[in-house]
């Protein structure tokens, strides 16, 4: 029994969408030595100089960073920052189920998602989150639809 061609193709094509919707893509191109994120969801705002990048793993559905932060602050109108002289390792797990900042003990699954329902306290680190994982500056809710993130806050 002899199928048709296009037969063979559909599970091709089923199987190439299926590849491509567990490979997420992250753009890490923004946060690399040197770059500075700024979060001013209130005042002063908050702002931390990268000094190191590292990826620590890479599989298809998540990746795995180091980076190491110098901090600061300025206020809202100010071009001058106030910079601390301490460094923190900052770990980021770009997730798009289950992303997630660590800084010391603290641990937190940034509940990013297309209603903007987030708390202030979490702002920093999903902006953080969204400089690291997509070079993404702009709305949270807005980054939610474009990259698929639904995470509710715990």
């Amino acid at each position: 029994m002899r199928l048709p061609i296009k037969f063979l193709f559909v599970p091709i094509i089923l199987l190439a969408f299926d590849a491509s919707a567990a490979n997420t893509t992250f753009n890490h191109k923004g946060i690399q030595k040197g770059a500075i994120s700024e979060s001013c969801y209130r005042n002063p705002c908050s702002v931390a100089k990268v000094m190191r990048f590292d990826i620590l793993k890479k599989t298809p559905q998540a990746t795995s960073i180091k980076l190491k932060l110098v901090g600061g602050s300025r206020e809202w109108n100010a071009k001058k920052t106030s910079w601390n002289h301490d460094f923190h390792d900052v770990y980021v797990t770009c997730s798009i189920k289950k992303p997630i900042v660590k800084i010391g003990d603290q641990i937190t699954v940034v509940p990013i998602n297309p209603k903007g329902a987030i708390s202030g306290v979490l702002i920093s680190d999903a902006e953080l989150y969204l400089h690291t994982c997509h070079n993404y500056y702009g709305a949270i809710e807005e980054a939610a639809k474009k990259y698929g993130y639904n995470v509710k806050e715990l």
